[in-house]
């Protein structure tokens, strides 16, 4: 652990790491041991040093912590890359998975908040993951009224 918290935040700081095949019970069983947990119970996670100095976890580094021994349980690499809270819409494009041109027709309807730097226009990272959370609830709502209306039709596969 500690080899990892003296990475910098260089390109060389975000080499990939994968748990060896020596410890792939482990992690699964640590995954486990995170989920057990219904999802809307708050947690309050620490971390214990060798010396047995405890340190409370905040929230926001339990979710990264989650999030990789996820990934690494299912055999992936994982590296952590720091996402600036002001984007150009380049990067705000591809955090959504859409095109630039795309994104920049999003923002000129109003749908994503902006702001601009000279001429260049910026968003927050938080403004993204709001729109991109709200997209995602539509998309489901409108999948779930999909589904509903196949099954009254008879249409279902």
């Amino acid at each position: 652990m500690e080899a990892i918290m003296n990475h910098s935040t260089t390109a060389e700081g975000r080499t990939p790491i994968a748990a060896p095949k020596g410890e792939a019970a482990a992690v699964i069983q640590l995954r486990d041991f995170m989920a057990a947990k219904p999802a809307g119970e708050r947690r309050h996670a620490s971390l214990c040093s060798p010396d047995g100095q405890q340190f409370e976890i905040p929230s926001s580094i339990y979710r990264v912590l989650v999030a990789a021994v996820a990934a690494m349980a299912q055999g992936n690499a994982v590296a952590i890359v720091p996402v600036h809270r002001e984007l150009t819409t380049q990067q705000a494009a591809e955090l959504l998975g859409v095109s630039r041109p795309h994104l920049v027709k999003l923002i000129d309807a109003g749908e994503i908040p902006h702001h601009k730097t000279g001429s260049h226009r910026r968003i927050y990272f938080e403004d993204l993951v709001r729109y991109r959370d709200l997209r995602d609830a539509q998309r489901s709502a409108a999948l779930r009224e999909l589904t509903r209306k196949s099954t009254a039709y008879g249409l279902e596969y």
